[in-house]
């Protein structure tokens, strides 16, 4: 296979969506060219069709168009088949969250922009009486350097041994059901057991948004993470590997989006 369930993909294609082989191989040639392009950059554990996002479709498509020099209809062409890629993967569970919706054809706005700095604003945020815990804990395990599939599988001890401010620990503490465990998972269900996605853990924490004033989906704040670190130019290489948890191969895929295709805001607190 030169892309994640292309021999899925193959049957859905011809089965469910009665297209021609020709067409077929048409679109798996797109997406195995996206592929490419995607797993190329990052290192073989976070080359994983559920860590794709917006951003990284909207760079593969503006490198076609600016370094390859292909045209419009070209480019949309390419849109087209990995949407439909992305629909198959979403429809048969491989991914929870699609992210496509924002694309419309090659007039996409190539800059993708990320507030920052909102790790440092935890013990201000905790203090806003309707914000949800699920929030906080989010943010919290993210402003640690744990990224969204381990945030899934988190015990709560795990994260509470690196946050640094009492405050914040106190109120993850507090926010916690130990009752049937001394180290219950971050996220559990009524069974205690973790959740398989974070699907459910989105929809609790979206609200917060208009209260935040940004994005609040596990990937979402994984990104504005990933560049509030880049920003600091008084870390070493070592310290930004050490923060995101990152190989050399994916830092340095990130340093160059941030430089052609990432604008940053600072976080301001809402009053």
């Amino acid at each position: 296979m030169t892309f994640p369930y292309e021999d899925k993909f193959r049957i859905y294609c011809k089965q469910q969506k009665k297209l021609a082989d020709s067409t077929i191989s048409l679109a798996c040639s797109s997406i195995s060219t996206f592929w490419d392009y995607y797993s190329g950059s990052l290192d073989a554990t976070e080359a994983n069709v559920e860590n794709v996002t917006t951003g990284d479709i909207r760079n593969f498509l503006d490198s076609l168009e600016n370094k390859l020099h292909m045209k419009s209809n070209t480019v949309n062409k390419y849109l087209s088949h990995i949407k439909m890629y992305f629909v198959f993967l979403n429809e048969y569970g491989y991914i929870i969250t699609y992210p496509l919706l924002t694309l419309r054809g090659n007039r996409f706005n190539r800059k993708q922009n990320y507030v920052i700095g909102w790790e440092n604003y935890l013990s201000e945020l905790i203090q806003i009486k309707n914000i949800h815990p699920e929030t906080i804990k989010m943010m919290a395990a993210i402003a640690c350097g744990f990224k969204p599939k381990e945030i899934m599988i988190l015990h709560v001890n795990e994260l509470l041994a690196k946050v640094k401010e009492n405050d914040v620990r106190e109120y993850i503490q507090n926010h916690t059901n130990f009752a049937n465990n001394d180290n219950p998972y971050l996220f559990a269900r009524r069974d205690g057991k973790h959740y398989a996605s974070d699907f459910n853990i989105n929809q609790k924490i979206a609200p917060d948004r208009s209260i935040v004033g940004m994005p609040l989906t596990t990937h979402k704040l994984r990104m504005s993470y990933v560049y509030s670190v880049l920003s600091n130019s008084k870390l070493t290489e070592a310290d930004y590997i050490e923060k995101l948890h990152l190989s050399m191969k994916t830092l340095n895929y990130y340093r160059k989006n941030m430089t052609l295709y990432v604008e940053t805001s600072k976080f301001e607190l809402k009053k």
